[in-house]
């Protein structure tokens, strides 16, 4: 068989399907495997999308929750509904402008937030940030919204600013939803799609937001 009509991946089968990611046809096997292993998949990929409702029904939760010695109480994000969809907002924001950016970097980044914060509220302030490059951008843009939250809370006067307990919960919760949307390849961006529909105006306009689960 002439290799122009073979798959643009493994070069052995017919292709079925044109991938956006590798910008060639593909056989519906390479498809299913290297979807976000190999292959960095644009959102609005049909197939990627039909894999995502797959996976929420196949997906089970994950064996234990980032950071289980935080408690979150009933009410937790009902109160803090505005520092969490302002947090997610900004992400979403951040990964409009850096594309390539996955959910393991996001993952990382919440897991030094976190710990960075713990320190703090003991009074010792030092930054746990992640290892890779990627995961650092994402750290430091996170924390560089949250120290100007603090900063423009000072400046109304408001000498308390948000305590870090409220900021930890915020990105436990956050971490924990990213932890649920994981799906396992190494190039998953399933929790940044999800961040995107929830806030759908991120990176286009500027508007207060507000956490949105579907199916809470």
């Amino acid at each position: 068989m002439p290799a122009a009509v073979l798959c643009a991946i493994c070069h052995k089968r017919k292709p079925k399907r044109y991938c956006l990611g590798v910008r060639a046809d593909i056989c519906a096997i390479c498809c299913g495997t290297e979807r976000e292993v190999t292959v960095d998949c644009p959102f609005d990929c049909i197939y990627l999308r039909e894999s995502r409702r797959y996976d929420r029904k196949r997906t089970q939760p994950p064996a234990g929750m980032p950071f289980p010695e935080v408690e979150l109480g009933d009410r937790f994000v009902e109160e803090h509904e505005a520092l969490i969809g302002r947090i997610g907002y900004e992400l979403v924001r951040y990964t409009v402008e850096n594309p390539k950016i996955i959910d393991k970097d996001i993952e990382a980044a919440f897991a030094g937030l976190v710990r960075t914060y713990q320190t703090l509220s003991s009074g010792i302030y030092y930054e746990s940030a992640p290892d890779e490059a990627s995961a650092v951008g994402v750290f430091r843009a996170i924390k560089s919204f949250l120290d100007d939250i603090e900063k423009k809370a000072r400046e109304q006067g408001l000498v308390a600013g948000m305590k870090e307990s409220d900021i930890i919960g915020s990105l436990v919760f956050l971490a924990r939803i990213a932890a649920v949307h994981d799906n396992g390849r190494p190039r998953s961006r399933a929790f940044i799609d999800f961040l995107r529909q929830t806030f759908p105006g991120a990176g286009v306009k500027k508007e207060e937001p507000r956490l949105i689960i579907p199916g809470a």
